[in-house]
């Protein structure tokens, strides 16, 4: 049985496969223990990887045939929204990936870190700049020297380490200048991914089939923005059903949610809020007046009847003429957007 620990046992099947097999094997210190990582100077094979592990194989419409789903570490939505959204299809979600025939994907499993700072335990892959191993300190007895010198591995120097032991004391051993470290919980469902064991399905499209969605209407978009300038409890609802709208309808009242309640994206959120301001483009609404909304919605290809009838009545009010004692004028739409006012 397999923990949701990203330090796996790596399966010798999958490094054949992946022709990692004789890469070196590096320690990394994850609380009071040295675990594995797989470090690779294959750029190649790590992109690939990421790849199988992130591109989904199922859509929002085939995942609901799966029964038990194994959700990606470091997951920017938390577990309860999460598991709640598979309920609603009969999924259970596992903690063990081998007992999975779905895996929950995401954008946050791989990251990248630099110049000997602390690695992400939660992180499924990187990249790691510049960074030294060490086997330990020579005559010392300390607990983490200790646990390094038993752990029978070169050891990736963090601050983790050097907090407790003088870097100029350590033995350094390699030097790992741009390299790419893979767990043994990425190259394994990789693995699995590649030979069809397991099947893939994104974040969003788990959370956007969810019965919890609501569309945004002029009601939704008043009831949240009174909710939220009240503050307190009604603020807290108000957010609860922001995190809920689905930001892929109704462009139009999304950009007046906007205006309305500002850069509130800004604030000390909870991750699920937060997410969806990431994904419902919040910030690139909150930069766009009425005008450009409409010629980036064209631009997208998004822009309908519904969405230019709500917002052209907005831009003819921001036109600024002059000279209005000597002159009439008369301004009408351009004929290359009249199609949008039948």
């Amino acid at each position: 049985m397999a923990s949701k620990s990203v330090f796996q046992q790596y399966d010798t099947d999958a490094l054949d496969y992946f022709d990692l097999a004789s890469d070196p094997i590096y320690g990394v210190l994850a609380g009071s223990n040295i675990e594995d990582v797989l470090v690779t100077q294959d750029e190649t094979t790590y992109d690939n990887i990421v790849e199988l592990i992130s591109k989904p194989t199922e859509t929002d419409q085939t995942f609901i045939n799966k029964t038990k789903a194994f959700v990606l570490p470091g997951s920017p939505i938390s577990n309860d929204k999460i598991k709640a959204a598979l309920k609603e299809h009969k999924i259970r979600v596992t903690n063990d990936y081998t007992q999975a025939d779905l895996i929950v994907t995401h954008g946050e499993f791989y990251d990248t870190f630099e110049n000997a700072a602390t690695i992400k335990t939660t992180k499924l892959m990187y990249r790691l700049w510049n960074y030294e191993t060490t086997s330990g300190e020579s005559n010392s007895n300390s607990y983490l020297n200790n646990i390094i010198t038993s752990s029978n591995r070169h050891v990736i120097v963090t601050p983790k380490i050097t907090d407790a032991i003088r870097y100029y004391a350590l033995d350094i051993e390699d030097s790992l200048y741009d390299t790419w470290g893979i767990t043994g919980m990425a190259v394994n469902l990789a693995y699995l991914i590649q030979i069809g064991e397991l099947s893939t399905v994104s974040i969003d499209d788990v959370l956007y089939t969810s019965a919890t969605k609501q569309e945004l209407t002029p009601e939704l978009l008043d009831q949240i923005v009174s909710m939220w300038r009240a503050g307190s409890d009604d603020r807290a609802l108000g957010e609860t059903l922001l995190a809920n709208v689905d930001y892929t309808k109704n462009p139009h009242y999304m950009w007046k949610l906007v205006q309305e309640l500002g850069s509130v994206h800004y604030g000390n959120h909870n991750k699920d809020l937060n997410y969806w301001f990431k994904v419902s483009n919040w910030e690139k609404y909150y930069d766009l007046n009425a005008e450009q909304m409409v010629k980036w919605l064209e631009e997208e290809g998004k822009l309908c009847s519904k969405s230019f009838r709500f917002l052209e009545p907005i831009v003819r009010k921001e036109i600024n003429i002059y000279n209005r004692d000597l002159y009439v004028f008369k301004v009408s739409v351009k004929k290359e957007y009249q199609k949008y006012l039948k």
